[in-house]
């Protein structure tokens, strides 16, 4: 069981003890997802849909009331310019039941992890990256590096992500 973080400053001071700086953290977002993750529409391919995207791994759930204060916040940044500019988020569920989990879903405009798989990998996940409590965000960059460990901060900050979505050259390309 996690607790919510009342204070985006405990948030922040917690995950910067947690990242050493220069220290780069690389993960394979389909073996620690899956090969599925759900959408309004239904199941889509994991490997697919997160290719060459920066990606926010959105770990939160509907009895966290800091998390029902901080999914809006960052459902209108993605809406307004992260999915335009090559960010994807997959909502990892702490709910404690399925109605709970679609209940808050579908509140959500991004993809997210099957709740079952969510209720069976949330403990590994969150020790993975280090989380003690909810909302949180991990933002993975489009070579599967971890970039931090504080995306609720990083929105707070600028909701456009700006720092995190620099557009990369097309491989092969030079700018001469």
């Amino acid at each position: 069981f996690f607790s919510c973080l009342l204070c985006p400053v405990t948030m922040g001071s917690l995950i910067s003890d947690l990242m050493k700086e220069g220290e780069a953290e690389k993960v394979d977002l389909v073996e620690l997802l899956g090969d599925k993750l759900v959408t309004k529409d239904g199941p889509v391919q994991t490997a697919e849909t997160l290719a060459d995207k920066t990606v926010g791994l959105y770990f939160s759930a509907h009895w966290c009331p800091p998390c029902r204060q901080f999914t809006p916040q960052l459902a209108v940044a993605y809406t307004k310019d992260l999915a335009m500019n090559g960010m994807e988020v997959v909502f990892i569920s702490l709910d404690q039941n399925d109605d709970a989990f679609n209940s808050y879903f579908s509140q959500q405009p991004w993809k997210a992890l099957p709740f079952d798989i969510a209720s069976t990998k949330k403990n590994d996940l969150m020790a993975k990256f280090g989380l003690s409590g909810i909302p949180a965000l991990i933002i993975v960059d489009t070579d599967g590096v971890v970039v931090t460990k504080d995306g609720r901060g990083a929105v707070g900050n600028d909701p456009t992500l700006s720092k995190f979505l620099q557009k990369k050259e097309p491989k092969g390309e030079s700018s001469s």
